[in-house]
């Protein structure tokens, strides 16, 4: 029968499984979380697998061996656990081997069968969806807002905390696979150390590389006051579609980070301390301590009103290259380097 992720949970808590099990779709993360999870219920965490377990590949299924596997008692668990990966790669004639044992499956065994898209009209899938003693479980890639909750949740069980614009960074960076998604926070938390505040630009510096260096590269040349370097890159990175807000967001975070560094630096904090303290990546070091310290207070803040008001036109349905355009100008303006 058909079963919604979320109802698996509730499904494992009554202890029970059924003697088939199909985990498909496009968000393989998901798929190999569950697929461990009840690895774990069948087996426990110290059976001996190669007796009560046994995988094979959809691709490259051997008949014999697979019903042996399937028809096999257990030695140290209750149950025995055969695992079928990739069954979308399976042959049209194996298809027709695994339907014939879900007609009249072991009891003692559990078949775990995984795979990627299979359409409604897939042999497997067809049984395992309509069969109310089999689960039928489907994956699909997480939307926008669903992939930033699990980004969120997925980092706070690490221990972080995350600003909001990185939060909104990443989820539009990664794609709703889980897997890969997770592969990419890994690398962020070992860029992390033991620092515990997740900012834009610690997200800028492990996400999308090529656009990572266009953003710092636009950050550089704008607080210099370079002004048609700055112009030229905000326009290579709009034409690639960079999503407005968080270049927005890019800047918006600079010109705040400035502000705290200021007001450290004048409080007798040394500058590894403060660069230590707001996260500030090792290739801008110089860059971002020259330039904070050349921006007058006045212009900080009048940059962060004229941040206000481009957030509030272009959420507006502003044109994005007018308002974007019109603040760096702006800030080139009351940049220290200004003619």
């Amino acid at each position: 029968m058909k079963v919604k992720q979320s109802d698996i949970p509730r499904l494992r808590s009554q202890g029970f499984l059924p003697p088939c099990i199909l985990l498909h779709g496009q968000d393989q993360g998901m798929i190999q979380r569950e697929s461990q999870t009840i690895r774990r219920m069948v087996l426990g965490d110290g059976s001996e697998d190669g007796f009560d377990c046994e995988s094979f590949l959809g691709g490259e299924l051997d008949e014999e061996r697979f019903l042996a596997a399937c028809h096999a008692f257990p030695f140290f668990s209750a149950k025995r656990l055969v695992l079928l990966k990739d069954v979308d790669k399976l042959a049209v004639g194996m298809r027709k081997t695994v339907t014939d044992y879900l007609k009249k499956p072991t009891l003692s065994t559990v078949l775990l069968i995984l795979g990627g898209n299979l359409p409604a009209n897939h042999t497997i899938r067809a049984a395992c969806d309509y069969d109310k003693k089999y689960w039928s479980v489907a994956y699909y890639p997480l939307d926008a807002a669903n992939l930033k909750t699990w980004l969120h949740q997925y980092l706070t069980q690490a221990g972080f905390t995350v600003e909001a614009d990185a939060l909104r960074f990443l989820a539009s960076r990664l794609d709703g696979d889980t897997l890969s998604a997770e592969a990419e926070m890994e690398k962020l938390i070992l860029f992390m150390g033991k620092e515990r505040q997740i900012g834009l630009d610690d997200c800028l510096a492990m996400v999308g590389e090529t656009r990572v260096h266009s953003g710092f590269g636009l950050m550089d040349a704008l607080f210099a006051g370079r002004k048609q370097e700055a112009m030229a890159i905000l326009d290579r990175l709009l034409k690639a579609d960079e999503e407005p807000l968080q270049l927005l967001g890019l800047v918006t975070n600079r010109l705040r980070r400035f502000v705290r560094a200021r007001a450290m630096l004048q409080a007798g904090e040394n500058q590894q301390t403060v660069a230590k303290t707001l996260n500030v990546f090792w290739k801008e070091n110089d860059s971002f301590f020259a330039q904070c310290r050349q921006w007058r207070e006045e212009s900080l803040a009048q940059g962060l009103l004229d941040c206000l008001e481009a957030d509030i036109a272009l959420k507006s349905g502003g044109d994005h290259e007018r308002v974007l355009g019109g603040l760096v100008m702006r800030l080139v303006v009351r940049g220290p380097n200004a003619h």
